[in-house]
């Protein structure tokens, strides 16, 4: 089942790609939302549904091939995806064109050798975001899975780092191949209003943590000296990602791959060294490090392969300025709440307002 759900998975991305390359976004976003509501539904409806109304005695006869208890719990969470993964196929069969000769050994080489690369820099991605993950209880020993389990919950509020990075994404990968002889400008503003935003969202969490800790319990709370620094890493997973087009475009996408494998093996092996000196902070500062060490390769190497126009002292003014009201908001505390909260929702306006301000006046 597995490897079905990963074969119409890996098939589909295809008609995907066809509709963000057409700007299809409004059919893209349906089909996506309605594959995750179809594994939500079946989730629910094996996992809590059938389980009632086996208890109940409800639906005997059509609930009578479903072995809840000899297939378990995992299968139907594998059964649910499947059954998404089918509905996605079938709504996107408009976009599959079907021809005769389904393969074309001329294109399959060419395809390969760009392509294969980038499949490695995905995974040294996922090695880079995971691998503390994975470590974590082994290096911390005893209270190591009580610790991954606090570190998880604060790594879950980057969510919303990584979804705006991942929403850019989908955007952005259209436009650069579209626009790779007169993009150049545009990449580099495009690159200016990314970094601001991203650094938006990451001082909007930080400021306004305590509301999102209602979702928290207190020992979870515990960890939220690391969301900073995890929101931060997957910025620059954003900004890696934004600066990655040069050796997309330049056909050096081996480079990517020795990029992904640089950062892989910062984050692994600062996982190693700090987290049994530092605890849970040690994998939140390695999976930083192994983002800004590719980040700032990149930077260096597209300067030589592909030189963007990018405007490095006004991105660091953005950093310096989003650190400041950081600083700002962590060291300033009113007794009454609503000045607490006036002040809070001030220098984050001011800070937004800022941006115009830079847009309009700033030259470099």
């Amino acid at each position: 089942m597995v490897f079905f759900i990963l074969a119409i998975d890996s098939f589909v991305s295809l008609p995907f790609a066809k509709l963000r390359l057409e700007n299809k976004s409004l059919k893209f976003g349906i089909i996506k939302l309605i594959s995750i509501g179809a594994n939500i539904f079946f989730n629910l409806f094996f996992l809590v549904g059938v389980p009632y109304f086996i208890n109940k005695g409800l639906f005997q006869g059509f609930l009578s091939f479903i072995h809840f208890e000899e297939l378990g719990k995992v299968f139907f969470v594998f059964l649910s995806n499947g059954i998404s993964s089918l509905i996605t196929l079938f709504l996107l069969m408009s976009e599959i064109k079907w021809h005769r000769n389904y393969l074309d050994f001329r294109l399959i080489k060419p395809v390969l050798i760009y392509s294969l690369p980038i499949l490695f820099v995905g995974i040294c991605g996922m090695v880079t975001q995971n691998i503390d993950k994975i470590l974590l209880p082994s290096l911390l020993g005893s209270n190591g899975f009580e610790q991954l389990a606090i570190y998880g919950a604060n790594f879950k509020i980057g969510v919303l780092m990584s979804l705006f990075a991942q929403s850019f994404r989908f955007a952005f990968e259209p436009y650069f191949f579209k626009n790779r002889e007169h993009g150049k400008e545009q990449y580099a503003k495009i690159m200016d209003y990314f970094i601001f935003f991203g650094l938006t969202i990451f001082l909007g969490v930080n400021i306004f943590l305590d509301w999102i800790n209602i979702l928290l319990t207190d020992i979870y709370t515990e960890g939220n000296y690391i969301i900073p620094i995890i929101l931060l890493a997957l910025l620059f997973y954003g900004i890696y990602y934004n600066l990655s087009l040069w050796y997309k475009l330049t056909d050096k996408t081996w480079i990517g791959a020795l990029l992904g494998g640089v950062g892989a093996l910062i984050s692994v092996t600062l996982n190693f060294v700090l987290v049994p000196i530092y605890g849970i902070i040690g994998s939140a500062i390695a999976l930083f490090f192994g983002y800004f060490s590719i980040t700032l390769l990149s930077w260096l190497l597209g300067k030589k392969f592909y030189p963007v126009p990018y405007k490095p002292l006004r991105y660091l003014f953005y950093f310096v300025l989003a650190g400041i009201f950081f600083l700002l908001d962590h060291y300033t505390v009113f007794e009454i709440l609503f000045f607490q909260y006036l002040y809070k929702g001030t220098i984050f306006v001011v800070f937004i307002g800022s941006f115009f301000v830079i847009q309009k006046y700033g030259q470099n």
